[in-house]
């Protein structure tokens, strides 16, 4: 190159870069050497350009976005893009990038085009699409412009920053319940509590209907992190607000847009699953667990196609004559992949993914197929009980598919018991008491699980059409501690059952001392290890063919 030529070139605006291949001994690129770059280059860089450095020693200074050496290639082979933008954090621009090769010089030309003014320009316009008209505040497509460059820029200049994501506890219960205006009410009180957190630093977005989504960048130590977001949960708490939020940290828990994005949710995930109303900082068990769950998923849905699921049944006894009162069903599950899985860990997952309606579908018709089997070979007129989830309970058409079961086996429907949990009654009360009126009104009996665990009242006994409700283990376990606490509830659960006329059916029922105290108290039946443990259907076959050893005890 000519002195003059130079001269021109360092005095062009854009910057530029002239580098020549390197090639290994086979011939084949392995990175580029720089021989020249203006000064309007070397502005650009964080660094002085050194003495003909490689491609890659430099690469980083402008911004790590660029797929540098392909796009080098690709202008080599004669491949060229069309539209190539990146932003960089060391001069705060955009830039269009152009590369030409000169094959008989061997050089490669890489010219940045700085479009900051015309993005700018597009970004305003752009503006009054991605500004959510409710709140103010950028929507999910501002956010996820804002957040690449927010993290170009941290990852540039070495500092942390934090995605907090705030999902909004009920709101379509609200919706449902109250109207779209006052869910809307909700929103904007939201957002009132985010616009005092607004700040050059804190950016705000209105990330989905019911989300908000918040970066937070250049805090100081991850001490002043929590003291922060502690702030903005406490003026939550002080508008009487109920909100999860899940945090994810750059560069702590991953430098990738996508995964923070995904961690963040998780820990929403988590803050949901544990009661609502917290925020929860993602950790990497959360993605052990959702991986692990994800393949649950999957493998859950195989089953119910692959019919891979068994059904036990647990023998219920009088406890003062010992007679067989029935059996309570239980589905099982072990997997040829994962081995046996616990209904604790693949029965709220069902609920979660909606799985629980078939799944729920399958045990209510194997056991009424097993009840009408055994109607006819030993004229068992014992109750078999089943649990049915909320979700299956509330959905559409479930009392006219009980119906149909009832009527396609011809089974007395005296015999079923509904067991239902205290969860059927957290949301839409009125449509779960009028489901058990229907099913109780068909002949079946109705029973309540785990009483006094959850959400249990005197009021909800009095309003639910019951049977039969059942004493959680929970106070069996502890019914013979010398402070006779958990004895004194348990009788007067029983003494009130009796006088509403329920039967009362005690679980986990375990040793001899138990036993005796339940006596004394007058509970109805027991269900346990002490009298049998769930059993496979040849073996309940097999006990009530008249094989008193089939029985599975302690």
């Amino acid at each position: 190159m000519s002195v003059n030529l130079l001269s021109v070139l360092d005095n062009i605006a854009a910057p530029i870069v002239v580098a020549t291949p390197i090639k290994d001994t086979s011939g084949k690129i392995t990175d580029f050497d720089i021989i020249y770059t203006n000064e309007e280059l070397k502005k650009a860089a964080s660094q002085v350009i050194q003495n003909k450095p490689k491609w890659s020693d430099f690469s980083m200074n402008i911004t790590s976005d660029i797929p540098w050496f392909k796009m080098a290639l690709d202008a080599i082979a004669g491949r060229f893009y069309d539209d190539v933008k990146y932003f960089s954090p060391s001069t705060q621009a955009w830039y269009k990038i152009e590369m030409k090769w000169l094959p008989d010089e061997r050089y490669i030309i890489i010219t940045f085009i700085n479009i900051t003014s015309e993005r700018e320009y597009y970004r305003k316009l752009k503006k009054t699409l991605i500004t959510d008209p409710m709140t103010g505040f950028s929507n999910r497509s501002g956010f996820a412009d804002a957040f690449a460059i927010t993290l170009e820029t941290a990852r540039f200049k070495k500092f942390y920053s934090a995605l907090l994501v705030i999902d909004i506890d009920n709101l379509q219960n609200i919706n449902d319940s109250l109207g779209a205006a006052a869910g809307d009410k909700v929103i904007l009180d939201v957002a009132d509590v985010l616009k005092q957190f607004q700040r050059e630093y804190i950016q705000i977005f209105r990330y989905g209907d019911d989300e908000f989504a918040v970066i937070i960048t250049n805090f100081e130590s991850n001490d002043s992190l929590v003291n922060f977001i502690d702030c903005i949960f406490d003026a939550f708490q002080l508008k009487q607000i109920s909100v999860s939020g899940g945090i994810s940290i750059f560069p702590t828990n991953t430098e990738q847009k996508d995964e923070l994005i995904r961690f963040a949710d998780m820990a929403v995930h988590y803050a949901k699953k544990n009661g609502k109303n917290s925020f929860f900082y993602f950790e990497p068990e959360m993605q052990r667990v959702f991986i692990q769950h994800l393949t649950i998923q999957t493998r859950m849905n195989a089953a119910l196609l692959e019919s891979s699921f068994t059904q036990y049944y647990q023998p219920q006894f009088d406890i003062q004559t010992g007679k067989l009162r029935g059996f309570e069903a239980l589905i099982r599950w072990n997997d040829e992949e994962l081995g046996t899985i616990s209904p604790s860990v693949f029965i709220p997952l069902a609920e979660e993914t909606g799985l629980i309606v078939p799944i729920g579908r399958w045990v209510l018709y194997t056991a009424i197929n097993t009840l009408k089997t055994w109607q006819a070979k030993y004229n068992f007129n014992g109750i078999i009980s089943v649990n049915v989830s909320p979700i299956q309970l509330l959905g559409d058409g479930f009392v006219e598919e009980l119906a149909d079961m009832i009527e396609t086996f011809k089974v007395d429907p005296s015999l079923l018991e509904v067991e239902i949990t205290e969860g059927v009654m957290i949301n839409n009360m009125g449509d779960a008491i009028e489901k058990l009126r229907q099913i109780k009104a068909m002949g079946l009996r109705v029973s309540l699980d785990d009483f006094g665990t959850g959400y249990s009242s005197l009021s909800y006994l009095q309003m639910l059409p019951l049977n039969t409700l059942k004493i959680d283990k929970a106070f069996i376990n502890d019914i013979t501690s010398e402070d006779g606490v958990q004895a004194t509830i348990t009788r007067s659960i029983i003494d009130m059952v009796e006088k509403m006329g329920l039967e009362t059916i005690a679980e986990g029922v375990e040793n001899n001392e138990q036993l005796d105290i339940l006596n004394r108290f007058r509970c109805n039946f027991v269900q346990g290890f002490l009298r049998g443990k769930p059993m496979p259907y040849h073996l309940c076959d097999a006990y009530l063919a008249g094989d008193v050893n089939a029985l599975l005890k302690n």
